[in-house]
């Protein structure tokens, strides 16, 4: 049973939510009237039928690639894809944590000796005149 604010389409202009039956037969589509935005769900999931909200402003074939490449088919795939992408981050990275770390370091040991203690003299708002 789906929330008062989920509306299931069964079809659009490009017929969508019947390409999406054609990768699984558990998929379907909502518009969410709250978010303004459409949702892939599958009725087989547990806990929840939830599976991705659509990142464009209507229902194309981009939907139906996104909803491939997120497949739990491709799980394997998409977590092999994260790690080397997240090895090629840290290579670039290098040691940047180290490097912000002393920099922050020296910022503060200079600002410790040098810093300037400012104040107004007493005098400088009083109303005496000479």
């Amino acid at each position: 049973m789906l929330q008062p604010h989920l509306t299931k389409l069964n079809t659009n202009v490009y017929q969508i939510p019947e390409r999406l039956l054609e990768i699984d037969a558990g998929y379907f589509v909502v518009r969410n009237h709250h978010k303004k935005t459409f949702e892939v769900h599958h009725k087989d999931q547990p806990h929840t039928t939830f599976c991705l909200t659509v990142p464009y402003a209507e229902l194309d074939a981009r939907t139906v690639e996104l909803v491939r490449k997120t497949a739990v088919s491709n799980m394997n795939r998409l977590i092999r894809e994260m790690d080397e992408h997240n090895q090629k981050l840290e290579k670039t990275m290098g040691n940047f944590g180290e490097e912000s770390s002393e920099k922050t370091k020296e910022v503060l040991s200079y600002l410790n000796t040098h810093e300037s203690r400012e104040w107004v003299d007493d005098k400088a708002f009083s109303t005496r005149f000479l």
